[in-house]
């Protein structure tokens, strides 16, 4: 909301497509690695946490290149060079996330809210103060993808100086990863279906309609939701 006065309405349609264009990645790579910490009776067992933290982890690399390389299609198919470079940026953010520790998961485990909500806060607002400088500086698009890359850096960083837990390492246990996987395949079907539910209307609308326009109706949703 602040940043729709500092930049252009074709801003915000370019990284509605680009947040819509990752969610989608991370949806339909989901395996539900926090779920199945909180649930699992395993979920306080470092191997079964340093299994969950190298998948994790891989899978941040794998949707990183994934989306880095359909990011060049991405801006063929809505017509937009710029769309390819701010994917690839943002898509490096799958990286950061994937190394974050399985402490927040733990916390989450035996609810201990205070201190997660805490650690989202100060990234969250760490992130927003850097999307306004760097905005009203500027007035370049890149404060997003800066904004929010700050933002999850601060988080991985947090995870493990602010959280109590195991040190994780990469460890693979043949038996914890097909608890994890067989666990994770009904979070995909559950995150896909939101997914396609929740967020197609800004990639179809991209197609249809002007980028600044669907930046209108970005921020509009923003308000609804409000």
């Amino acid at each position: 909301l602040i940043l729709w006065r500092l930049l252009q309405p074709q801003a915000f349609g370019m990284m509605a497509i680009v947040n819509v264009f990752l969610q989608g990645i991370h949806m339909f790579t989901d395996v539900g690695i926090g779920p199945s910490i909180a649930q699992n009776k395993q979920g306080d067992d470092p191997t079964y946490l340093n299994t969950a933290w190298t998948i994790q982890v891989v899978r941040g690399m794998a949707v990183a290149i994934v989306a880095g390389l359909a990011s060049i299609p991405l801006a063929a198919f809505y017509g937009e060079p710029e769309l390819a470079p701010l994917g690839a940026a943002a898509a490096f953010g799958s990286v950061v996330l994937g190394f974050r520790s399985t402490r927040m998961f733990t916390e989450a485990r035996r609810v201990n809210v205070r201190r997660l909500m805490v650690l989202n806060l100060i990234c969250q607002a760490t992130g927003l103060v850097v999307m306004i400088v760097w905005g009203a500086l500027t007035h370049s698009i890149w404060a997003f993808v800066g904004g929010g890359l700050v933002a999850l850096a601060l988080e991985l960083f947090l995870s493990f100086a602010m959280l109590p837990g195991i040190p994780n390492r990469l460890q693979w246990d043949p038996q914890s990863a097909r608890v994890l996987v067989n666990f994770g395949r009904w979070i995909f079907f559950s995150t896909a279906l939101t997914f396609l539910v929740s967020q197609s209307d800004r990639l179809i609308f991209g197609k249809l309609v002007p980028l600044e326009r669907l930046g209108v109706y970005s921020i509009a949703t923003v308000w609804a939701s409000l």
